[in-house]
């Protein structure tokens, strides 16, 4: 399912977040940036290991960052990427502005 941050008909409904606030978003986001840092193909394993945080967490945060379209798994199913989701909010930024200072 592609969505369109535009488009509120196509916006994923958002599910319970059951975890400890902030740590859990805390841990959201270190897991985001450590799949665009590591690049397509990444495993859970390898997201684990890298940021130290506990196989559970690490997985219970995949599946919820994937359920959101945040996350994707590969096709082979053993390793993410990053998600429509986040080139919806990349791309909601438009250009960049040139800095003043230049």
């Amino acid at each position: 399912m592609s969505t369109d941050m535009t488009d509120p008909s196509t916006k994923v409904p958002p599910t319970p977040f059951r975890g400890r606030e902030p740590g859990a978003v805390d841990n959201a986001f270190s897991i985001l940036e450590e799949v665009a840092r590591s690049g397509a193909g990444v495993s859970a394993r390898e997201i684990a290991e890298n940021l130290q945080m506990p196989r559970a967490t690490a997985y219970r945060i995949l599946k919820h960052l994937v359920q959101q379209e945040y996350l994707v798994r590969s096709p082979d199913l053993s390793g993410f990427a990053l998600g429509q989701r986040v080139r919806d909010l990349a791309g909601a930024m438009g250009p960049a502005r040139p800095d003043p200072e230049d």
